[in-house]
């Protein structure tokens, strides 16, 4: 749709110059500007054509009363509708490039402010008598990339779905004090808004930031802790050396944290559990594996503690002998 404005304002350049021609002093070649300008099949927008200072010498008293109204018809073609035209006296009587021309762009006003579209709305606004009218027109519209549209002439009632619209018309001047009054107050909800985020914002780092101070101070608090145990002396004559705690002196101990899960973890290791294997004084062992009991009677041995953790001389045996024969 830009590329369409663009267009429209380079086809109007033409017009512009021979405005500021010197040719244009007369107000009926200035006249005939302004009918060329309407009827070319590209010009839409006029705004920069109005503003020219032989246009508005149009408006001086001394413009015969015939031609003073060609400047309105220029702003109906501008800001206008056909609804405009047609209730406007004293203008000039339009050729038929020139009524195909502004009922496009009443179609232009009325697709963006009216909803929804229907072929009577539209038929009434533009003066159109048939509905192969109305959509000889808007397919024009469509074509010439003025609005993206669908026509729907089986629905209740037929209406005319219109997308987008071309930026095409002009700004009345009545109209920008309203608009700055617009654009000033959603101005200052956008401000009232970007303060709002900001101080969200803040609020989320200060708390974040506490957060990692929190965090922080117990990180230190767990260091000064495992520091302390690690300085005072622990049982090692215990924990590592001489289980009955002979033949070594206490050390302190060294603990980490992943020590100590492995100590809970290890039951065994503050702890013995005892397998007894019974032998048969017939020189076999009695849990019917038949392998030979090289002593010959029974006995009945008692592996400690030592025997399954394999610290120091924890690995030492106590036997008993039973005397007498198993019955």
């Amino acid at each position: 749709m830009d590329q369409v404005h663009t267009r429209a304002m380079d086809a109007l350049q033409s017009f512009v110059h021979l405005a500021d021609s010197s040719s244009a002093s007369s107000p009926r070649f200035v006249a005939n500007i302004i009918t060329n300008a309407t009827a070319s099949p590209h010009t839409y927008v006029f705004a920069e054509l109005l503003e020219r200072p032989a246009i508005q010498a149009l408006r001086s008293p001394d413009t015969p009363p015939e031609l003073q109204g060609y400047i309105t018809l220029l702003e109906i073609f501008a800001w206008g509708t056909w609804q405009d035209y047609q209730q406007t006296p004293n203008l000039p009587l339009l050729s038929e490039d020139q009524a195909r021309k502004l009922r496009l762009l009443s179609l232009l006003t009325l697709a963006s402010s009216v909803k929804p579209l229907t072929y009577e709305i539209l038929m009434d606004s533009l003066s159109l008598s048939a509905p192969s009218d109305l959509e000889t027109l808007v397919t024009t519209a469509i074509y010439s990339s003025l609005i993206t549209a669908r026509l729907s002439p089986a629905t209740t009632p037929p209406t005319v779905n219109v997308t987008s619209v071309a930026p095409l018309r002009d700004v009345k001047p009545t109209y920008l004090p309203t608009m700055i009054s617009t654009l000033s107050a959603w101005e200052s909800r956008c401000g009232s808004v970007i303060k709002d985020i900001e101080a969200e914002i803040a609020k989320i780092k200060a708390d974040s930031a506490q957060r990692r101070a929190k965090e922080n101070t117990r990180l230190v608090v767990i260091e000064k802790t495992l520091a302390k145990w690690n300085a005072e002396p622990g049982e090692a004559g215990r924990l590592g050396g001489d289980p009955a705690g002979r033949g070594s002196a206490p050390k302190k101990l060294g603990w980490k944290a992943r020590d100590i899960g492995t100590a809970l973890r290890n039951r065994d290791f503050f702890g013995g559990g005892s397998n007894k294997r019974e032998f048969d004084d017939d020189g076999f062992w009695d849990d019917n594996s038949n392998e030979l009991d090289a002593l010959g009677s029974g006995m009945d041995i008692d592996e400690g503690a030592g025997a399954r953790t394999g610290l120091g001389s924890a690995g030492a045996r106590t036997a008993k002998r039973f005397l007498g024969k198993k019955s």
